[in-house]
């Protein structure tokens, strides 16, 4: 039976098949690992070692008690994905793992594996030379440095051996660094671009190629402009593969696409190359105010610009929108309800999100602000239309759970570039 086992998920499906396309070009036989989305499936073979990787969200589902069955068996676990890199700290000692991986997984996965089949799969002094890590050693917590891949692109984002696929990752970073999201802080601010060679290489094996990018249009520049022509030699490239039958779905689901993005020379290129016609952007909040404060580095009248270009050659707007921001007020809400309005009244559609304090950001010990009576009666009604999607319901208790857990167990986060300041 394998002796390493990867816990896989919906949520996690994406990363693990990236990682075990890396491990695989590094000389790993992916033979030697079980990998499942079935839990029990792992406990019958009773691992030496799993591996997870999860979201700060998950902590309250079923992970706690996978934990305590694998524990009890004496498996050692091994954690990644954003909240172990954001809390190593409570990922250890609280949740009960014995080694988190903090940065970017594609080489220190492999050393670590390595590292453990030498050891007998025991946390040992060896771990010392692997950048990447987080454990107790002789009851002394060591943290061996932030991981860093800057040449991603090295590691296939898929395994030849084994039948998973996912959306390709195109672009790792994001320089705009807002205070609500994780993503320019564990992935860097400087964009890395995956060759186009490569992306139309791996694209062969998707029916529908997508890609994930935290900003579509923006492929081939260092993050904050746009180069136009690199944009078009990518999607120009795809051609041949939608010739064969292939669909590309671009700028649109697993990515998105800044609002001051969308221009007509960019959606004209969606018209000519791409087979989807929506569009998802983040407008976040409809008061500037809001918007400087966290650091979107747009405005309200690049939001309404995009979303009047977006319907003018044919596509659907989808908006994104987060409610309960820090220091949100009345008058902000109801400008976000204004802008919300507009949009739906000119057949777009909005998806509404409530603000959660995220380890590992600026904004993560910052107090969500309750929803006023107009906002809660304007959610509800449009969702009631379908106009509005979201689950911001739901994500209102969620927010209060990581409130709660910010207060209790906050770290100063590791990060890829620059320190994480608390703006709170």
């Amino acid at each position: 039976m394998p002796e390493i086992a990867v816990r896989m998920t919906k949520r996690n499906h994406n990363a693990f098949v990236h990682l075990l396309g890396a491990l695989e070009s590094q000389g790993f036989d992916l033979s030697e690992l079980l990998i499942t989305k079935d839990f029990r499936e792992i406990l019958r073979a009773r691992p030496k070692v799993v591996l997870y990787s999860f979201f700060t969200e998950e902590i309250w589902e079923n992970l706690p008690q996978e934990i305590r069955l694998l524990k009890d068996m004496g498996t050692l676990l091994v954690a990644g994905g954003y909240h172990a890199i954001a809390m190593p700290k409570h990922t250890l000692n609280q949740l009960g793992f014995d080694i988190a991986v903090i940065g970017e997984g594609e080489e220190v996965l492999y050393s670590l594996l390595s590292a453990l089949k030498n050891s007998g799969y025991r946390v040992t002094k060896e771990l010392l030379n692997i950048r990447g890590l987080a454990f107790y050693l002789n009851g002394e917590f060591v943290f061996t440095g932030f991981a860093k891949v800057e040449d991603f692109w090295r590691f296939p984002p898929y395994p030849e051996s084994v039948r998973l696929i996912s959306p390709i990752e195109i672009t790792r970073g994001c320089p705009f660094g807002c205070y609500y999201c994780q993503t320019p802080y564990i992935k860097g601010l400087r964009m890395r671009h995956r060759p186009i060679d490569q992306i139309v290489k791996y694209s062969r094996r998707m029916k529908d190629m997508r890609y994930i990018t935290p900003n579509a249009f923006a492929y081939g520049s260092p993050g904050a402009i746009l180069k136009l022509n690199k944009l078009e030699a990518l999607l120009r490239a795809l051609q041949p593969l939608r010739k064969e039958g292939r669909r590309l779905y671009y700028g649109t689901f697993p990515s998105e696409v800044r609002p001051e993005f969308v221009l007509p020379e960019t959606l004209e290129l969606l018209i000519d190359y791409a087979d989807n016609r929506r569009l998802a952007i983040g407008a976040q909040s409809g008061d500037d105010a809001m918007l400087k404060a966290m650091h979107r580095v747009h405005r309200v009248e690049h939001v309404k610009q995009a979303v009047e270009y977006m319907l003018e050659y044919g596509f659907e707007p989808i908006v994104d929108f987060i409610v309960g921001l820090p220091n949100e007020t009345e008058e902000s809400q109801r400008k976000s309800i204004d802008l919300m309005r507009w949009i739906i009244a000119r057949g777009g559609k909005v998806r509404a999100h409530y603000f959660m304090p995220l380890p590992g950001t600026p904004w993560a010990r910052c107090r969500p602000s309750p929803l006023s009576d107009e906002m809660k009666k304007f959610l509800g009604r449009m969702a009631a239309k379908g106009k509005i999607e979201g689950s911001w319901g739901m994500q209102i208790e969620l927010s209060r759970k990581l409130r709660k857990l910010m207060d209790e167990f906050y770290e100063e986060p590791m990060s890829h570039t620059v320190p994480v300041r608390n703006v709170c």
